[in-house]
Order: structure tokens, then C-alpha cells, then sequence
């Protein structure tokens, strides 16, 4: 059979399903490449297969345009549905790493899930479970490179996590924890393991404002696992925090020498890709709800930059004093 493979969202980073369809096509015979496109209309190029795979990990990104001539057609990823997975015998086989030539790391999972139920602006859950469990070993898809990024949502959640951190220390390649770690569940055994694992950067998350996470950050930083400096934490705003609430967060975490990074919920549902206001945005939410966003957004922009969130505190940067000064404008007022 040939077999022609569709990267929806594009060859800025390795897509893994297609990486391990190649890879069991391959396994029985079968001839697998990328459905190749025309220069000027980005249209498949018009060459028959017996089956094609398109997949995509965000909803929005555009589907090609033109026919895709093929015997079946199949759709998957979590940009389609959350419901679609691979089959065992695909799902459990090693990737066949020869599709992005220009990447050298292992990727992959070591467990699937994760118990943060509350937090619903993550697909995790639903797509995963709510309990983080073990679903591979490393040398699944690992086999002596230099570098693994590991795809986890919530690793350190699993009952099976000082296994798996022990695999990845015996590794001696450095990690890259692309989905974060909790530190929710860091304790002296995970931080013992943690501080044998080679990593280039490292972040957490402090999501919920409810949850007081601050001696949480001290231990971190008292245990010498990882440079503060260089470990970056998420802090979400604009979902279910006041802004009192997030700068609380964000002057925790900076007064411990942590590098917050500020992440506004449905940042796209209000601005454009330039940080611009939509067209029509005064009809689909209210005076106070826009005005919460664009707090938010100074908030991104000054925390974001260490330059700026060092030179000055949050009530002094200047764009958000001339915003207040102006009458706090933003559409339909």
C-alpha cells in the first residue's frame, strides 16, 4: 500500500502519531511519505494513495485545501475530536524519528492523564482521564539520543512517578518536561530524583489562586534542584482570579527570584495576533470584562519582560499609567 501522511499543523515541531503510523506502515511493508504540495496554491500535488492520515493537535489549524486523491481518508489528533486515539499495536510502537530529519530528540509519553478536573480550560482530562497513569517506558521511544522531550500533562501526579524519574536520570540525556511539572506533588524523594536528571529549563504552573503554593515555591528553591532564575512558572489570569489575585502570584514568585510568565485565558476571543481589539468585541462582552482583559494585558506585557518588570513595579509601568489616565478606555465607551 502507499501511504501518504498530512502534517495539519505544520513542520515546526515533530508530530508523534504520524511518526509512529509511519513507522508501523513501514513494519508490514508498506511505503509511507508526506502528501507533497504545489509551490504557489498549497494544494496537494495529484498522486494516488491507498490511504492517507491527516493530523492535527490545534483546532485552529487550516485543513489543506484542494482534493487529497486517496482510497481512505482518516482525520486524527485532538484538533479534530478528543475522542480518536491510535490502536495499541501503533500507539505502543517505537516512532519512526526519520520524518523530521532535523530533530534529533526522543519524544514522547510515559504517562497519560492528570487529576486537575478543575481545570477546565485544559482538554487534558477529558482527552486523557483524570488520573495521571503510567503508559510506557522510556526506551519505548527513546534509544540513546541526547535529548528527550517528554509530551506528560501531569507525570509527577502518577503513583509510578519515582520509577519513571529514575529512568530518566539513568538516561543521562538531558529532559525537557514540555507539559511542566506540579509541584503540588514535589517531595524529597522526587526532588532527590530531580536533582539527577540533566534538564535545560523548567517550568510549574500556579493556576489556581485558591491554592497558596508559595512554600511549595520556597522548598523548591530551598532543595538547589534548579536555578529559580531559570525556571519559569505560569500564572494564569483572566479565568477565574482578581487582579489583586494575580499580582499576589506573580510578586510571590518573583520575590523568590522565579521567573513568572503571565497567561490571559481566550487571549484570542478579544485581540488579534497584534494584541488589537476584534472587531465588534463591545457586543459580546461587558464594559467590566473588557476592562479586566486589558489589565490583564498590561499585566502580560510588563511581567513578560524581565527588563521592564525589574526597572519598575506593576502600578508604575507606565502604558497601564497612561491607560488609567485616558479614562480607562476600550470599545463601545
Amino acid at each position: 500500500m502507499n501511504i501518504g501522511l498530512i502534517d495539519v499543523d505544520s513542520h515546526n515541531f515533530p508530530n508523534l502519531p504520524l511518526m509512529k503510523l509511519s513507522q508501523y506502515h513501514k513494519s508490514i511493508g508498506d511505503s509511507v511519505e508526506f502528501v507533497q504540495w504545489g509551490e504557489e496554491d498549497k494544494r496537494p500535488v495529484s498522486k494516488y494513495y491507498d490511504k492517507v492520515y491527516m493530523s492535527k493537535v490545534f483546532t485552529e489549524s487550516k485543513d489543506p485545501t484542494g482534493e487529497i486523491r486517496c482510497g481512505e481518508l482518516v482525520r486524527g489528533g485532538s484538533g479534530y475530536d478528543l475522542i480518536n486515539s491510535l490502536p495499541d499495536e501503533v500507539e505502543h510502537i517505537y516512532p519512526d524519528y526519520s520524518l523530521y530529519p532535523d530533530y534529533k530528540f526522543a519524544l514522547g509519553f510515559l504517562t497519560r492523564g492528570c487529576p486537575r478536573c478543575n481545570h477546565t480550560f485544559c482538554i487534558t482530562p477529558k482527552k486523557d482521564g483524570t488520573v495521571s497513569r503510567k503508559v510506557a517506558d522510556l526506551t519505548e521511544f527513546w534509544r540513546g539520543q541526547e535529548e528527550i522531550i517528554l509530551l506528560d500533562q501531569n507525570l509527577l501526579a502518577c503513583k509510578d512517578r519515582l520509577y519513571l524519574l529514575d529512568q530518566l536520570a539513568r538516561s543521562k540525556s538531558y529532559v525537557e518536561f514540555n507539559g511542566g511539572l506540579d509541584i503540588r506533588y514535589l517531595t524529597p524523594e522526587v526532588a532527590a530524583l530531580l536533582k539527577r536528571i540533566k534538564m535545560k529549563d523548567l517550568h510549574f504552573a500556579w493556576d489556581d489562586p485558591k491554592e497558596d503554593l508559595y512554600e511549595k515555591f520556597v522548598y523548591f528553591k530551598s532543595a538547589k534542584i534548579f536555578s529559580p532564575h531559570n525556571t519559569g512558572v505560569y500564572v494564569l489570569v483572566n479565568y477565574w482570579s482578581s487582579i489583586e489575585e494575580d499580582l499576589y502570584r506573580v510578586e510571590k514568585l518573583k520575590e523568590l527570584g522565579y521567573a513568572p510568565f503571565v497567561m490571559i485565558y481566550d487571549k484570542q476571543c478579544f485581540v488579534d495576533s497584534k494584541g488589537r481589539w476584534l472587531r465588534g468585541i463591545e457586543d459580546k462582552f461587558t464594559t467590566e470584562q473588557l476592562r479586566h482583559f486589558k489589565i490583564c494585558q498590561h499585566l502580560q506585557r510588563w511581567c513578560n519582560s524581565r527588563a521592564i518588570s525589574k526597572s519598575c513595579r506593576f502600578d508604575e509601568y507606565s502604558p497601564y499609567l497612561r491607560w488609567i489616565e485616558k479614562g480607562k478606555p476600550v470599545p463601545g465607551i
